[in-house]
């Protein structure tokens, strides 16, 4: 199992360096570990190019009024996604690489 770090600022201390490389190893992914991960590059995770976006629109569709219906509508969201969609969302991570690549770890516009 590998382990990716957003970017967020705070999990770059030391101590944090240092349990992920107790508890995985080599197998961390970080913009600043052994396996560099690009800064500011959302469109290479599913999460943040696919699954985000999809449940943020179909939850937030009607204001939640309370944190029930909050939960509510993710687990409604989360259990009507195509898997179709999903694998295809996860199948595109190779062009997605390879185009981050071509764009020395640059933002990448509008990749679909």
């Amino acid at each position: 199992m590998w382990f990716q770090q957003d970017g967020c600022p705070a999990n770059f201390a030391r101590n944090l360096t240092e349990f992920r490389n107790r508890k995985f190893g080599d197998r961390w992914i970080e913009r600043s570990g052994n396996n560099k991960w690009p800064p500011l590059s959302p469109d290479l995770t599913a999460l943040d190019f696919y699954l985000w976006g999809k449940l943020k629109e179909q939850v937030y569709r009607k204001i939640p009024t309370t944190r029930e219906d909050m939960q509510e509508r993710i687990r409604r969201a989360c259990s009507v996604i195509d898997p179709n969609e999903i694998r295809h969302a996860v199948l595109s991570v190779l062009q997605r690489f390879r185009s981050c690549i071509d764009a020395q770890g640059r933002h990448v516009e509008h990749l679909y």
